[in-house]
Formats: C-alpha cells, structure tokens, sequence
C-alpha cells in the first residue's frame, strides 16, 4: 500500500503503530518517573536524622567518671569504613568528637551533659555574645546556661576527666574556658541534633543529675592534651545528597549501609563503630512501591496495547481485502504465493513501522508531561534499556500481525481472489480463526477467575475477556440483524427494516461491535478503576484520620479541656472532647469515651456512620444522681443493727462511708464513722470537699479484710452547711449480689433509705447509686476478649482499671482506632472514676479551619493546657495520594479516553473502506424514489445498532473484569492497620463512562451515516464512478 493509495487508511496504519510503540514505551518511561519521584518526595520528607548515615566510634573498655580508658579512633579512621562507592551521595562529612563531662566539685548545683565538637560547627550557630571557640578548653555555652548556672562569656570551669593508674585511682580535672554564647540554627547539617532543652532540667536516669545543654568546643579540646574524657567517642556524620540520589542509588546505599551497619567494625585496636540510618528503610519502602507500580502500568497499558493491536489487525485485514484484486493479479502472472507476500508486506510494513519514531515521541512528551505536571518532585529525563527493549517489543509485534495479516489474504485462492466481496460464512457457525482466538481467550479468563493464573499474562485477563465477549457478539450480530431486519419489512417498516438489513450484510459490523465492545469495556474498567482507589484512599484517610482535624492535649484535666471547648465553640457543633484510653497491654482492647451526639455528628465513619438508635444505646439512665453541696457533711443512722463478726470470731466494728465525685471529676471518699455494735440512733459529722457541687457514687460499709458484716441501717436526709439531700427511695440504688463481696440491697420508698448488708468477707462492700452505672454499654469494634459472657465483657475504664461493660451494638471499626476498641459515653464512664494519668485526651473538630484551633488552643493555654500532635485529614490524604500506587491509577483517566478514540477511529476506518458498496446501495434507494431524509435516517441507523450493541456488552464486560483484576491492583503503599477496603462497583463512574461511550461513538457514527447519505448520489451507480 503506497502512500499515495489511500492515503487515509496508510495514515490510520501509522497511526496505529505508533500508539502500540508508545503504549509499550510509555510504561517504564513513566514506571521509572513514578520511582524517581517517590525517591524525590521521600527524600524531602524524611528527617535528615533518618536518611543521613552517623557513624559513631568507642573503645570497647570506654567508661564513666573515674574509669580507665582510652581514646576512641579518630574520625578519619571511622569514615574510612564508609565504601568509597557510596560517599558522593552524601554531602561533606561532619567530624568530631563527644563526651559527657561534669563540672566539678560535682555537688548538686554542678551540672552534667554533652562536650561536643563538630566540624565547621561555627557556621551553623549564632554567636549571641563572644566568638566560637576555637582553640584547646574553650567551649561556647547556650543562652539557658547562661541564666541557669552563670556562665557568662570569659567564666573559667574544671571538669572532671578519666583516672588513669593502677590501684588508687587518680581522677585528673580539665579547665574550660567560655568563649561565647551560641543560638543553634537548625538544619540537615545536624542530622537532627537538638542542642538545647536540656539546662537546669534533672536527668531521669540514676544518679538524676541537673543537666546542662551541649556545650560546644573545638576538635583540638579532645587531641590537644586535656586526656580521655568519660564516654568519650568520635563521630561522623553524612547528610544526604538529593541532587546526587536517584532511585538507583538509593537502593544501591540501602544495600550498602545495611551492610555496614549489619557487621561489627572493628580497628586494629580493638574500637567498635557503630552505625545508624534510616536509609535501608527507606530503600526498601522505595523498591516494595516500584514492585506495586509494575502491576498497575502493565495492567492498564497492556489493556491499551492489546486494543490497539486488535484494531491494526481489522484494519489490516480490511486493507488487505481491498487488495485482493492486486494479490491474484500477482498470482495470475506468475509470481506466487510469496511474491504475493513480498508484495504486501513491502506496502503495509513500511507505513506500520513509520509509527515507530512518532510513537516513541509520544511515550517522550507524555513522560515529561508526567514528570513536569503530574508526579511531584523533579524526577530526570531517562532513556534506559527498558525503554529499548520496549521498542524493540513494539517493533517484533508490528511485524508480526502485519505479515500474519498479509499471510491469510496471500494463501487464497485465486478464484476467491478475484470476487469483489470475498465470500463469508453464513448463519450461526463459528469459524476455525474466531473460534481458536474465543477458546483461548475464554480459558485464560477462566483460569483467571478461578485463581489459578498471576504474572504478566494475568494482567491482560480483562482485555481477553472483552475480546471474547466482543467476538462472540459480533458473530451473533449479523445473523441476529438480518432476522431482525426482515421481520421489521414483512411488518411494513421500511426505514427501519432496510437500516437493519444494512448493518447485516455490511462486513465492517462485525468489526465495529467488537472493538466497541473491548473500547467500552477498557473505559468503564479504566473508570472504575480510578474511582475506586480514590474511594479507598479516601476512606482509608478519613479512618485514619479520624475527623477533619484531631489535636492531641498534653495532661488530663478533663474539666479544663471541657471548659475550654465550651469557650472556644460555645454551640459544641465543631469540637468535641475525646478520651483514649491506653490499654495496659498491645493485646488488650482500646476504649474511646466519647459524648454521643457531638461524636457522631464530627468523626468521620468510612462506609457509613452507625444510625442514631445505635448511638441512643450509650444514652445516660434517666436516674437523676443524689447532689450535695457544701464543706461540712452530718448524717443521721438510725435503726442499726449492723455487726462485724472476725475471722476468730471476735466483734469488729464496721465502718460507715460515702464515695462521692465533684464537678472536675475528683473522687473523694468521705468516712462517716464506725458503727460498733447495734444502735438506735448515731450522729455522724466529716468534711466534705463540695463547695462546688458533688454527686454521691455509693455508700460504703467495710471491717477487716476477710472479716462478715451484717445487718440492717436507715439513713436520714443528709445535712450540709447548705441544706437537706435524702437518699431516698431505694430506686435510687442498684442492689448487688456477688459471690465475692456478698449481698447489698436498699428498701424503702421515702426520703430514707435503709440498707441491708450481708459480707462475705470483703474489706468493703459498696451500694452504688443508679446515677454511677454497674455495667457500660459499649460500641464494640473487634472480637470480644477471652472470657467474655454473651455480650458482657471486662474493659479498661477511664481510670485504667478493669470495668464491667455490655455490647450495645457491633461496629465494622472506630475512627482513629485499632481494630479492637470499644465505644463508651464519656459522661457515663466519668460517674464514679477519674481520668487515669496515662490516658490521653484529645479535641476532634468538624473542620479543618485553623482559626478554631488557634481558638481551642489559646483557650486550653489560658487554663493551664497545651496542644501537642496536630493530625489532619488533608495530610492524611496526601501521604495516601503520594505514592506509586494512586500515581499509577491516574493513568486510568489517559488509557479510558484514548480507547473511546480509538473506537471512533475505527468506525471512521471502517466506514472509508466500505463506503462505495453502501453509498451505491443508497443512491439505488434514492433512484427507486425514497426521499432524500429518508435514506439519511436510515444511514444513519444503520450505523447505531452496532454502536449500542457493543457500548451495553462492553460496559458488562468492564465491569466483569473490573471484579477480576482490582483485587490484584495495588491500592495502597503500605496496607492500612485497620482495613477500610471496598472493591464495589462504583456505579457512577461506570456509569458515566458508559454514557460517555454511547455519545460519543454514537455522534461518531451518526455523523458518518450523514456524510454517506450526502455522498450518496445518482452518479455512484455508475461503474466508474468516483
């Protein structure tokens, strides 16, 4: 096929090509952008601490204050274990040396801390007063010991130094002059290094010595004569070089310095080196996304691939059937069946192989339109091997269906050659090419489905699967239509009758339904696809995250916390309190106290929040709680026959109290009295700390441990300096039966009370008020734990000790949480217990808004707490979107577009070599006298049905394949502790996408029908017409 011969279809040809090589080169091309840019974006974010390499060297025998010890190596003989190979990607190396000193006599005032010297150090402090030191004991101090211990610049100190000798030790002392006073600045060349915080603050480590900051000196402080200092070790440090760190060479330095760190580095004299990096990290987290990016590229550019290459071979094929008066021509004179092949192969491989460069030109500017637009970071421009190799694929594959194209046309015979329509299988059978090519796609399929294929050709399971439903289709389309076609004319409709006959004996139907059908299925799986890794992203940040914002507060003064919300957001609708409760073990369940109503409305519950009668369960009781008031407390007992009877059977008296909770969530026990034997009548008077108000929890009744109580006792109205508070009715109170502790039970239907008590032993028995609950009902995320009783369990309470809870409800996880967490009213989980020290308090907010946190913030200042850990839900998010995985995806939205246009393609492909065959069937009906709108319509539905065939089988085959292959896709860097994953269907996409299809192939192919219907004129029934 000579360019000048068709020139159209020649350019389709190339076309082609050139997407099927830039489909094959474009996968590593932005394969390894994804690697350099994550290299990019992890190296920017990762502390200098952890992606730089310090090497630390100490003798073996190196000791403490008064020990004998000797220098460690020096830094030069420390770096030398870096591999020369390796050290250009790192910056200039930091030298120096450390010790820990103590300024002597050494009594209490005198601190303890870090003598340190640093190479080129005065460049990365500022000199507050004084000048850097610079020569032997001189040090600069921090502006805090300036003020904590007076050291001004020009003060003189000794501190104390290694004794040496045997026997008696002798410990010497070295004299240290201040220079001057430093301000650190901070930066990588610390290899985050703090060197202030620490003045006037205790060591928390025995023999808990005032600490100073670190002071700085010169090298030659520790090679200048003042002797081994205690602890004193070399040190290098090597920040890392991002303009030389490529992913390459970070693998490379991930091998390498867990190669270092791995072996014991030992000098010739003994000295052990020891190295820390995150780097080997790192590269591993680098090299586990790559692997993940070489699923989902090859899955979505090899579906791509595979309709590109399906479509060069229809319209190969369909070139090639227009050539057959050429090929029997050849035959008729001589040349052969191979010179027929020579023939089209010297016409159609040439303009399939003029693809190539243009196609690895568009792999080059889709790269750098990834690599400047899309992925973050500033990742180089490569061409590698793979890229080569790529082409090299594209290239041997072009070749292929070219020739296996020009093969089957050249092996006809030249009776069937000379036909102008080539004959075509009529009826339902199969043919042995359509049958081979659906046989061996369907088993792939299968084996697919059913789990038993992975690896490169899995990938293309979703493609193979459209390609079969598409071939099937096309098979039954055509006798279908022309069944169809005329029974519409036996019931009179021509229009329509004739416009379906049409598509039937048209030979380019079969062609456009199955490439509809595999380009809608590619789009909807495309669609779906990058929707549904959103999707999971987004849920599994928002359980992550929590809410829009979480602040975690430094301390447990709930009260405070509470009070400041109650300032800062006076309508409690963007901020609610949260207590975490830590376990005392990993294995043990978390609990989050939450206030219901403001919890559900703020955190952020992916797949749904829990309805509102599941959060009524956590309702507080209706039983309003016994308040009291005031500073003095009288109680009136009467009737008491309460006793205690001893292990030895001697009596005991048994000792009256009331547990009672303020309004901060203090618990105070109040003791009343002890009851010594039965009574009428006892008055009984304590202090009460109430002036704010208290809720009484229980009254208590306890004697010797192992020692029984028994007995009846009312209680009066309770007395304060502010009023009468009765303790009845009995309603009141929760009777207790326990095998452990004994029987108590409260009576009476007035303002007394009276209490029976029956110990079995117990130091103390307690009748808790119905306000405090016995058991808390509990949102249960998880198994319960081991033990458990139908849905009663034991759980970590607020104040972190064990406490009875009931299962209300089972949710699928909590926000913010492990696996195993229960759900509990904060205020119900308050009434008898305090916030314990190792809980921890935290603010979530409806809203990410910074001006409501700087708000709560200054709000929790002014009562005497501070944020610490701010998360966000954005930040979340954005450690999800940036990684190999969602940067994979993206590509969906490239490769479903490109197939709907590729379609389009064909059907304009389609219609160029068919057109003088219907075009003349149009001007014959236009000759018998139909109307000229009428052969319009009806060129027009010819061009539809196979368009709305193929865009409904496609969008069932998308969504087919979509269900086989995104449980191979990697959607995450690193799997979520608690899953969120949800591989549904994502209807709207889908959806779209399809309707997407339907329009655009649909105006595609009725814009065809309309230039066929205009190009339909009476001059096309002549022979020779044009």
């Amino acid at each position: 096929m000579r360019f000048r011969y068709r020139p159209f279809q020649a350019v389709v040809v190339a076309i082609l090509a050139a997407l099927i090589t830039a489909c094959a080169a474009f996968a590593p091309l932005y394969d390894r952008a994804m690697q350099q840019s994550l290299v990019d974006l992890t190296l920017e974010q990762t502390p200098a601490v952890t992606d730089g390499l310090q090497l630390t060297g100490v003798y073996g025998s190196s000791g403490s204050f008064g020990s004998i010890s000797v220098p460690p190596p020096t830094p030069e003989s420390a770096l030398a274990k870096v591999p020369a190979a390796i050290r250009p990607y790192f910056d200039a190396p930091v030298l120096g040396y450390a010790a820990m000193v103590t300024r002597v006599p050494g009594g209490p005032e005198d601190p303890q801390g870090e003598l340190v010297a640093r190479s080129r150090v005065c460049g990365h402090v500022t000199m507050v007063s004084g000048r850097c030191p610079d020569g032997v004991g001189e040090i600069a101090v921090s502006e805090a010991d300036v003020d904590n211990f007076g050291l001004v610049t020009g003060t003189t100190l000794r501190i104390a130094g290694v004794g040496s000798g045997r026997g008696h030790v002798r410990v010497p002392t070295h004299r240290l002059t201040v220079t001057g006073v430093y301000r650190q600045e901070r930066g990588a060349y610390w290899l985050g290094q703090v060197l202030t915080g620490r003045s006037g603050v205790v060591s928390l480590v025995p023999p808990n010595i005032v600490q100073h900051d670190v002071w700085l000196t010169d090298r030659s402080t520790f090679e200048g004569g003042t002797g081994t200092l205690p602890q004193e070790s070399s040190y290098v440090g090597m920040g890392i070089d991002p303009d030389a760190v490529g992913v390459d060479e970070l693998l490379e330095l991930g091998t390498a310095v867990r190669r270092l760190s791995e072996e014991t580095r030992l000098t010739e004299q003994g000295a052990t080196i020891t190295v820390s990096s995150g780097l080997p990290g790192i590269a591993d987290e680098v090299r586990d996304q790559s692997a993940q990016s070489r699923v989902t590229v090859p899955l979505l550019m090899a579906q791509l691939g595979l309709l590109a290459v399906v479509v060069l071979w229809l319209v190969l094929l369909a070139v090639t059937e227009q050539r057959r008066p050429e090929v029997a021509l050849a035959r008729l004179r001589g040349r052969g069946r191979r010179g027929a092949r020579t023939l089209l192969v010297g016409e159609l491989l040439p303009v399939a192989l003029a693809g190539v460069v243009p196609g690895v030109l568009l792999a080059l500017g889709g790269s750098w339109i990834a690599r400047t637009v899309v992925l973050p970071g500033d990742a180089p421009f490569e061409v590698g091997l793979p890229l080569l190799l790529a082409v090299v694929v594209a290239v041997v594959l072009l070749t292929l269906v070219t020739v296996v194209a020009v093969v089957r046309v050249s092996r006809e015979p030249v009776a069937t050659l000379l036909r102008r329509v080539p004959p075509r299988r009529a009826g339902w059978g199969l043919g042995v090419a359509d049958a081979l090519v659906i046989a061996g796609c369907g088993s792939i399929v299968v084996v697919f489905a059913t789990g038993g294929l992975d690896g490169p050709v899995a990938l293309a399971a979703p493609g193979l699967l459209a390609i079969v439903v598409g071939l099937v289709l096309a098979h039954l389309t055509t006798p279908t239509a022309a069944l169809a076609g005329s029974r519409l004319l036996r019931r009179g409709r021509v229009r329509a009758g004739v416009s379906v006959l049409d598509a039937a004996r048209s030979p380019a139907t079969r062609r456009v339904v199955a490439i509809v059908t595999l380009a809608t299925a590619l789009a909807v799986f495309s669609a779906d696809a990058l929707l549904v890794g959103d999707r999971n992203r987004a849920a599994a940040s928002e359980q992550e995250a929590g809410a829009p914002m979480v602040a975690a507060v430094r301390g447990t003064d709930l009260a405070a916390v509470r009070a400041a919300l109650g300032a800062a957001d006076p309508d409690g609708r963007l901020a609610t309190p949260v207590v975490r409760v830590v376990p005392p073990s990993s294995s043990a369940r978390t609990t989050l106290a939450v206030v219901p109503d403001e919890f559900a409305r703020i955190a952020l519950f992916p797949g749904g929040a829990p309805s509102r009668a599941v959060w009524r369960r956590l309702a507080a009781p209706d039983t309003p709680p016994v308040r009291l008031s005031g500073t003095r407390l009288t109680a009136d007992l009467e009737d008491s026959s309460l006793g205690s009877v001893g292990v030895g059977g001697d009596r005991r008296p048994v000792e009256v109290g009331i547990d009672v909770v303020t309004a901060s969530g203090e618990l105070l026990h109040v003791r009343l009295g002890d009851l010594m034997r039965p009574v009428a009548h006892a008055r009984f008077s304590a202090e009460l700390g109430c002036g704010d108000g208290c809720f009484v929890t229980g009254l208590t009744f306890g004697s010797l441990p192992g020692a029984s109580i028994d007995g009846t006792v009312t209680f009066a109205p309770l007395q304060t300096d502010t009023g009468r508070y009765p303790l009845g009715p009995a309603g009141r109170w929760a009777d207790v039966q326990d095998a452990d502790t004994g029987v108590v039970r409260a009576t009476g239907s007035g303002p007394d009370l009276t209490v029976e008590v029956h110990g079995t032993g117990a130091d103390q028995v307690t009748l808790p008020q119905t306000w405090v609950p016995t058991r808390l009902a509990a949102l249960v995320a998880g198994d319960l734990p081991p033990g458990s009783t139908d849905d009663r369990f034991t759980m970590t309470g607020i104040d972190g000790q064990e406490q009875t809870a009931a299962r209300a409800a089972t949710l699928p996880r909590v926000p913010a949480s492990l696996p195993d967490t229960s759900v509990v009213n904060l205020d119900l989980a308050l009434r008898g217990r305090e916030v314990a020290a190792t809980d921890q308090l935290e603010v979530w907010f409806a809203t990410g808004d910074r001006d409501l946190l700087d708000r709560v913030t200054s709000a929790l200042h002014d009562r005497g707490m501070e944020v610490g850990s701010v998360t966000r839900l954005a930040d979340v998010r954005r450690t999800y979107d940036e990684s190999t995985a969602a940067w994979s995806l993206q590509l969906a939205a490239l490769v479903g577009g490109a197939a709907l246009l590729i379609a389009l393609l064909v059907l304009a492909v389609s219609a160029a070599s068919s057109w003088r065959f219907r075009t003349r069937d149009l001007a014959a009906l236009r000759m018998a006298g139909v109307p000229g709108r009428s052969i319009t319509a009806m060129s027009v539905a010819a061009q539809l049905p196979a368009v709305l065939v193929g865009v409904v089988a496609g969008t069932a085959a998308g969504v087919y394949g979509a269900h086989l292959a995104l449980p191979i896709v990697p959607l995450f860097a690193d799997a979520p502790s608690v899953s969120t994953l949800d591989l549904d269907v994502a209807w709207g996409p889908v959806l779209l996408a399809a309707a997407a299809a339907l329009v655009v192939l649909g105006v595609g192919g009725a814009l065809i029908g309309r230039v066929m219907a205009r190009r339909a004129g009476l001059p096309r029934l002549r022979e020779g017409g044009p």
